[in-house]
């Protein structure tokens, strides 16, 4: 502290304020080079501080559930504490967690998985993180839709690899786009469907021909499943299509999920993967291990019974879901100037209007949230592809989805040039 202070007798007293404090900084790894803080994060802080001012701000910003966890979810971790499920986990999740869930994919799939190819991770991100740890050298490349989901660009270049853009058309991954951008260095190609942040859904013909493609050039495929059973486009209970219920690719898929989403769990941080093989899973289970060691005992066994029990939980938020976003979709049509991208969504709970005709998308989101109290996201926090659009997510009540698009409305006439 005292040569911090460079008090007499310290040996500091002639330096520099500004020296003395460079002298103490941490020298940062190349990695951390470019990657930019959470764009969607910034908003939610400045949400918060305008609310807890007293002001009345629309919460279309965050992607999280409003619904609180279902009480029988909760009342599930109360009790696996009382039983004393409160120490270490294995590394890969406790087997019942693992087996419901491997039961819950073939389920979805319609094809056969088993425990020993799932691990349980904290959260869907660390999923992520951990398979590119597991699987990605220096200077491999990544091909990442744009716009998509920022942390899969930025945990690629966290862990040493190289994101490659290739941008959806009208809201859709294309194998001929992709096959465009393969090189030598291409590892893997991400999908997201249903995707964040349009909630466009690939259809069935379109994945079998990445998947198709992906065969072809050797590279895996990381299915972010995140938003699979939020699905506008069947039958109750359907969920979206998936690329592991192809023929042959699950062989070279690694699919993410997440509970967050779902069964509005986002706080209790639990997802999982499922890899190709079980020797696969080991190995991902070991980048893992040196993450986070293991997750909570006592959430998974909540999550057990999140996985077992009734699902009304689910059909009722994929309802309300539903709801809110016809309400959204109505009114944003009655917005002159404004236009959806992809059409109406079939998943998820976002949409992804262009106002590219009212000005600069970043300009506009700050002064929607400032002058109008609207919280949304800039779209070029998506990707390149993204300037010119808004991130509206109706994860919220539906009466501020529709006080939000009236607001919307008037403040956007109020920006016309």
């Amino acid at each position: 502290v005292e040569w911090a202070q460079g008090r007499p007798g310290t040996g500091t007293e002639s330096l520099p304020r500004l020296a003395r404090l460079v002298a103490m900084a941490l020298r940062f790894g190349s990695r951390l080079a470019g990657i930019p803080d959470s764009g969607i994060r910034a908003v939610m802080m400045r949400a918060t501080a305008l609310r807890a001012a007293g002001r009345d701000v629309i919460n279309w910003h965050v992607g999280r559930p409003d619904y609180d966890t279902p009480a029988h979810i909760k009342a599930a971790a109360t009790a696996a504490m009382e039983a004393g499920h409160v120490h270490y986990a294995p590394a890969a999740g406790i087997p019942e967690l693992r087996e419901a869930l491997a039961e819950r994919s073939s389920l979805e799939w319609g094809t056969g998985v088993s425990a020993d190819r799932v691990v349980v991770c904290n959260g869907g991100m660390e999923a992520v993180y951990a398979s590119l740890a597991a699987l990605i050298d220096p200077g491999d490349e990544v091909i990442v839709p744009t716009p998509n989901w920022p942390n899969m660009r930025w945990a690629t270049r966290l862990a040493g690899g190289t994101p490659v853009e290739v941008p959806l058309e009208d809201g859709q991954l294309t194998a001929e786009a992709v096959a465009a951008k393969v090189t030598h260095r291409t590892r893997a190609v991400v999908l997201s469907s249903p995707g964040n942040p349009l909630g466009t859904v690939a259809s069935p013909p379109d994945l079998a021909k990445i998947a198709q493609l992906a065969a072809e050039k050797d590279i895996m495929v990381f299915s972010d499943e995140t938003y699979c059973r939020l699905y506008y486009g069947g039958a109750q209970d359907e969920t979206a299509p998936s690329i592991m219920s192809m023929p042959g690719a699950a062989e070279r898929t690694l699919a993410f999920g997440t509970f967050s989403k779902t069964y509005a769990m986002d706080g209790w941080r639990l997802g999982w993967l499922v890899a190709p093989t079980a020797a696969d899973a080991v190995e991902i289970t070991k980048a893992r291990y040196y993450i986070s060691s293991c997750s909570p005992t006592f959430t998974q066994h909540a999550a057990v019974v999140a996985l077992r029990s009734s699902q009304d939980c689910v059909r009722e938020m994929v309802e309300a879901y539903r709801t809110r976003r016809d309400a959204l979709v109505e009114g944003l049509a009655n917005i002159d100037g404004v236009s959806l991208p992809g059409g109406t969504p079939m998943g998820a709970y976002y949409l992804f209007p262009d106002i590219s005709r009212f000005g600069d998308s970043g300009v506009v989101a700050k002064a929607l949230l400032e002058e109008h109290g609207i919280a949304c996201i800039d779209g070029a926090v998506f990707g390149k592809e993204g300037s010119g659009h808004l991130r509206i997510a109706y994860s919220c009540s539906l009466e501020d989805c529709r006080r939000g698009v009236d607001r919307l409305g008037m403040a956007l006439n109020s920006m016309r040039s």
